[in-house]
């Protein structure tokens, strides 16, 4: 499935599916909103379902490593189906739980798996490591931006929808994929273009000639990640809550909300663009300042342009941390991809949980805009106490590799 492309099946694959996860979070925690959930309730309810993803994400999510890819995603989608049956009849509060937790355990699921396949089948056709990660994250995160716009609007108008896409989805992503197995085998069939081919001349990609430095940036930026990304998802699970009690209707929430997914977008291209952070602490560092600034351009977001640069500047807290931890992990050479990329996909889990729920406990004690500045900058300064802290246990790695 492909020519001489920048792009491929998976991809879309990647990219459809990311808006059935955003479709469904937001119409979790817009629902949750409508029913009169407190922001400590939100939190909690992100919390339950997001360990389920990070569960699935570390004992499913390497399967593939084992049967195949390609199959352990026709077994998932064929679940997600029944899943997405189940969400349709949602009209109380005990089977939004349970639907919650049900679509988290797909999820934790499909995305390592995802991410196992692209990483060996791109290795294996000789595709540059940082656009293997760089492609994926830009497939995945602008089908995010569709999800967050839409998601709150069809929760309010037409809820259906969101229902009708994904059972519609789940079918024909189980034939085609066997479809595709059958003519091409367990990896991805893709004639890439030249330009992914091209050998790196930068020194700083000689990171990657070094397992030990690898593996320590690998912990350090999922560390990192889950830490940096709690402003993130803090935002996304509460906004809907906070907007509507700053007096903007539900349905347009979404349209606020899906400055974050943008910021996303943003920065997963500019960092595919620019590479200069492969290897380099300093401007890795420096890149994480948006950290703080997102807290300070939360104290002045007093109008619904000035919320949705808020939300924006909360993307890139999410998005330079991911963009370094993933390919710090997928890039590892000793190790399954499908086991880092499952390893990975428990962070987010784990960061889709803890974040909401610390962010519920900052948003209703300090107030909307005051509670997410405290929870940025105190995260800021965790953030970078960490770096400091495990850069100087490892001086010499780079030497030594």
């Amino acid at each position: 499935m492909g020519g001489n492309e920048m792009f491929h099946f998976y991809h879309l694959v990647s990219f459809s599916t990311s808006i059935m996860a955003y479709l469904y979070s937001t119409f979790i925690n817009s629902t949750a909103a409508r029913m009169g959930f407190k922001f400590s309730q939100i939190g909690l309810l992100n919390l339950l379902w997001s360990l389920t993803y990070a569960f699935s994400s570390i004992t499913l999510g390497h399967l593939g490593d084992k049967v195949g890819y390609k199959r352990a995603m026709t077994f998932l989608y064929a679940y997600m189906f029944f899943v997405s049956l189940f969400g349709l009849f949602t009209t109380n509060a005990s089977r939004l739980v349970l639907f919650a937790l049900l679509q988290g355990a797909f999820f934790g699921a499909f995305f390592p798996e995802v991410e196992g396949l692209l990483a060996r089948s791109e290795r294996t056709l000789g595709v540059q490591p940082p656009l293997i990660t760089s492609r994926f994250t830009l497939s995945w995160s602008s089908g995010n931006i569709i999800g967050v716009a839409l998601g709150p609007l069809l929760t309010v108008r037409a809820k259906y929808l969101i229902f009708a896409y994904g059972l519609a989805l789940s079918l024909v992503l189980v034939f085609l994929i066997i479809k595709d197995e059958r003519e091409n085998g367990k990896l991805i069939a893709f004639v890439p273009k030249r330009k992914l081919l091209a050998n790196p001349t930068s020194n700083t990609w000689h990171v990657l000639d070094k397992p030990n430095l690898m593996k320590s940036l690998r912990f350090q930026y999922r560390v990192v990640l889950l830490l940096a990304g709690i402003v993130y998802t803090s935002v996304l699970a509460h906004f809907p809550k906070y907007i509507t009690e700053s007096g903007i209707r539900l349905e347009k929430a979404g349209f606020l909300m899906v400055g974050a997914n943008i910021g996303v977008l943003v920065t997963f291209y500019f960092l595919q663009v620019w590479k200069s952070w492969v290897g380099n602490e300093l401007v890795s560092s420096i890149l994480l300042l948006v950290v703080p600034m997102t807290g300070i351009l939360s104290l002045m977001a007093s109008s619904p342009i000035l919320t949705f640069v808020t939300a924006l500047f909360a993307g890139f807290t999410y998005a330079v941390p991911y963009t370094f931890a993933i390919f710090y992990g997928l890039m590892s050479e000793e190790e399954g991809h499908g086991k880092q990329g499952a390893i990975h996909e428990m962070v987010i889990g784990l960061l889709f949980g803890f974040g909401p729920f610390v962010g519920g406990f900052f948003f209703e004690k300090f107030g909307g805009k005051f509670g997410l500045a405290c929870l940025a900058i105190l995260i800021s300064v965790i953030v970078y106490a960490t770096i400091i802290y495990l850069n100087s246990r490892r001086k010499g790695l780079a030497v030594g590799g």
